[in-house]
C-alpha cells in the first residue's frame, strides 16, 4: 500500500470544506435554549472519549468531524450566547472566521515583503486607520499581533528598548492586582525579576489606585530604581461590567461637569503617548488622576527629546482577542 498524499483533490477539498462550514453554521445558529451555556466534563471522562494511541492509518475527514461534534465541541462554553458573561473571550464574527480560514488555508508567510507583499500591504493600511482613529503621528509604526497578550509583551519590549536599551536591574513595571495575567507573564519573559514588578491595589470599581501608584513610584525613585512602564486597565480583566461601568461613569462625569467618559479615555491615551514621545499636548487633568500621575513621572530621557520619533502604548486583551 502506498503512502497516502497529504494533498487533497479539488472535490475532497470542497466536500470537507462544505461539511465543516455547515457544521459551524448549525452550531452557531442553534436556539439559545438548545444546550447549556457552559457544559464541561472531567479529565477522566474526556480521556475516555479522546485518549488512546495515535492512529496508524488515515482517518476519513467526515469521521473526524463527526467525532469532533460528538466528543469535543459539546464540552465548551457557548460564548456566542447572549447570557455568556464569563471571563474575557466572546464570540468572534463570521467574516473574521472566514478571514482566518483564508489565512490558514494559504499558510501566508509574512516574514518578508517579497513573500507576502499583498498581505503586508493590508496590515499597513489597517495600521494607518488605527493611527488616524487614535491620533498617533503619521510616521508612527507598529504591527498587528495575535491578540492582547502578544500586544502587551510587544509594548513592554519596545518601551524598554526605546527608553533604556539593555535590561537593567533598576527598571520597574507597575500594574494593578486586577490586571490581565499577560502583563506579569510578559515581564517574566523579558527578564524582569519578581521584585521588579509592582502589583498594586485597585479601588471599588477595579481601577488602579493612583495614590498607591504614586507611593510605589516615589519609593522606587528614592531607592535608585527607574519606573519604566505602567499598565492601567478599566475596569478589571475578571469582571464583565465594562458596559455598565462605562455608562454609569459617563453619566456621573457629565452630571458633575467633568466631561464624558469617552473624553477622559481619549485624554488618558494622549497622556500615554505624550509620556512616550514627549511631544503630544498635555490634556486637562484633575489632581490625583492617572494622567496627572503619568505626567509627574515622565521618563527623563523623553523630556530630553530622545524619543521624538517613537510611540509606545499598550492595551489589555478584550473580547475580540
Amino acid at each position: 500500500m502506498g503512502t497516502p498524499s497529504l494533498w487533497l483533490d479539488r472535490e475532497t477539498m470542497r466536500r470537507l470544506g462544505y461539511r465543516t462550514i455547515d457544521a459551524l453554521v448549525e452550531r452557531l445558529s442553534r436556539p439559545w435554549d438548545a444546550t447549556p451555556i457552559v457544559r464541561t466534563a472531567t479529565p477522566e471522562e474526556l480521556a475516555a472519549r479522546l485518549g488512546g494511541p495515535a492512529p496508524e492509518e488515515p482517518v476519513d475527514g467526515a469521521v473526524l468531524l463527526e467525532r469532533l461534534e460528538r466528543d469535543v465541541l459539546p464540552f465548551m462554553a457557548r460564548n456566542e450566547h447572549p447570557g455568556y458573561f464569563a471571563y474575557i473571550p466572546g464570540c468572534g464574527t463570521w467574516p473574521g472566521a472566514l478571514g482566518d480560514l483564508i489565512a490558514s488555508a494559504l499558510n501566508m508567510d509574512v516574514g518578508s515583503w517579497g513573500l507576502s507583499a499583498g498581505p503586508s500591504a493590508v496590515e499597513l493600511a489597517v495600521l494607518d486607520w488605527f493611527k488616524e482613529w487614535i491620533g498617533y503621528p503619521r510616521d508612527a509604526a507598529g504591527i498587528l499581533t495575535s491578540g492582547g497578550s502578544a500586544a502587551n509583551m510587544t509594548a513592554l519590549a519596545c518601551a524598554r528598548e526605546a527608553v533604556v536599551g539593555a535590561m537593567s536591574d533598576r527598571l520597574v513595571v507597575y500594574c494593578a492586582d486586577q490586571a490581565h495575567s499577560s502583563i506579569a507573564r510578559a515581564a517574566r519573559i523579558l527578564g524582569f525579576r519578581p521584585d521588579q514588578v509592582r502589583v498594586l491595589p485597585v479601588d471599588a470599581r477595579s481601577r488602579l489606585r493612583t495614590d498607591a501608584l504614586v507611593a510605589a513610584m516615589e519609593a522606587d525613585v528614592r531607592a535608585g530604581r527607574e519606573p519604566l512602564f505602567v499598565a492601567a486597565a478599566t475596569p478589571s480583566a475578571k469582571s464583565a461590567d465594562v458596559g455598565v461601568e462605562r455608562r454609569s461613569r459617563s453619566e456621573g462625569l457629565e452630571r458633575e461637569g467633568l466631561g464624558s467618559f469617552e473624553q477622559h479615555v481619549r485624554e488618558a491615551q494622549v497622556v500615554v503617548v505624550a509620556t512616550a514621545i514627549g511631544s503630544a499636548p498635555a490634556p486637562p487633568r484633575q489632581p490625583g488622576d492617572l494622567a496627572e500621575v503619568l505626567l509627574r513621572f515622565q521618563v527623563k530621557r523623553v523630556l530630553k527629546g530622545k524619543l521624538a520619533d517613537k510611540v509606545i502604548t499598550t492595551r489589555t486583551p478584550t473580547a475580540a482577542d
